[in-house]
C-alpha cells in the first residue's frame, strides 16, 4: 500500500513536470509567434508607405509633366480623345485642361475591328455636336481582321459633318495571325477606302515606337499624323506630328469614371481649320 502511494506521487509529480513544460514551449511559441506577426505587419506597412509614397511621387512627377507641356505650347490648341472607358460624362462640365486651357476638339471612339461598335459613340458624338466642340472620330484597328471589312464599319457608323476633324486609324497592336508586310498592305488599304468615302485624307495614330519601329518605310507624307508619347519630353520623336498625345492621366472635370488622354495640336485655329471637313 505504501509503495504504491509513493508511486502515485513520483506520476503525479511526473506529470506536474510535464504540464509546466507544454505550458512554457506554449508561452515561448506564442512569443516567437507575435514577434513574427509584428515583424510582417511592420514589414507590410512598410511596404505600403513605400507604395504610396512611389504612387505619389509618379502622380507628382505626372501632373508636372503635363503641367510643363501646357505652358510649354499654351499657344497652341488642346483637347481629349473618349471612349466607353470613360463611362458616362457630364457634358455641362466639360470645359479646360487645369482650368487654364480649354478644350478646343475631342476625338472620339467609333468602332473596333470588323463589327463593334463604341458602346458610347453615339451619346458622346451627339453631346459633342451639342456641345459645339470640333469632334473627330477614330476607329481601332485589329491588326488581324480584314481592313475593307473594317474600313465598311467605320463607314456605316460614322456621318462626317461639315467643320468635322478627318476619320483616325488608330493603330497600336502588331499581327498575330499575319506577316507585317500583309498588316501595311491593310493600313494602306483602309486609308484609301476611307479617303475615297469622306473625300479627305484621313489622320493616322500611333504610337511613336510603332511609326519608327514597324511602319517606317509606310509613304504617310501626305496624312496628318498623331502619335502617343507620355515620356517627359518637349515634342515626339516623329518629326512631322500634327497632334500629339501626351498623356493617358489626366483628370477632366465631368469625367470621373477614368482618367483621359490628353492631346496638343501643333498650331493654331487657322492651322486646325485648314484640316476639317469643307
Amino acid at each position: 500500500m505504501k509503495k504504491r502511494r509513493i508511486n502515485r506521487k513520483k506520476k503525479k509529480k511526473s506529470n506536474n513536470i510535464y504540464y509546466w513544460l507544454t505550458a512554457l514551449i506554449i508561452i515561448i511559441s506564442l512569443a516567437l509567434l507575435s514577434k513574427f506577426m509584428i515583424k510582417i505587419y511592420n514589414d507590410f506597412l512598410k511596404d505600403n508607405n513605400n507604395n504610396h509614397n512611389l504612387l505619389n511621387s509618379r502622380k507628382i512627377s505626372e501632373e508636372k509633366k503635363i503641367n510643363s507641356i501646357l505652358k510649354e505650347y499654351q499657344n497652341c490648341l488642346f483637347g481629349i480623345d473618349i471612349s466607353k472607358h470613360q463611362g458616362k460624362i457630364n457634358w455641362d462640365s466639360i470645359h479646360s485642361i487645369n482650368s487654364n486651357y480649354p478644350i478646343t476638339f475631342v476625338f472620339v471612339r467609333a468602332t473596333q475591328g470588323i463589327y463593334k461598335k463604341d458602346n458610347f459613340f453615339d451619346s458622346n458624338w451627339n453631346n459633342l455636336k451639342a456641345k459645339k466642340f470640333i469632334k473627330g472620330a477614330y476607329h481601332y484597328y485589329n491588326p488581324d481582321q480584314n481592313s475593307s471589312e473594317q474600313a465598311k464599319n467605320f463607314i456605316k457608323t460614322v456621318h462626317l459633318e461639315q467643320g468635322d476633324l478627318p476619320p483616325v486609324l488608330d493603330i497600336e497592336e502588331l499581327p498575330k495571325n499575319q506577316s507585317l508586310e500583309l498588316l501595311k498592305k491593310g493600313i494602306m488599304n483602309w486609308l484609301r477606302l476611307i479617303e475615297n468615302e469622306y473625300k479627305i485624307k484621313p489622320i493616322i495614330y500611333s504610337n511613336d515606337a510603332y511609326f519608327i519601329h514597324h511602319i517606317k518605310d509606310l509613304n504617310l507624307d501626305n496624312y496628318p499624323i498623331w502619335v502617343a508619347n507620355y515620356n517627359p519630353i518637349k515634342y515626339p520623336l516623329h518629326t512631322r506630328w500634327s497632334f500629339w498625345q501626351f498623356s493617358e492621366k489626366g483628370i477632366i472635370p465631368g469625367i470621373t469614371y477614368n482618367f483621359v488622354d490628353l492631346n496638343v495640336f501643333n498650331g493654331d485655329i487657322n492651322k486646325l481649320n485648314s484640316l476639317r471637313v469643307k
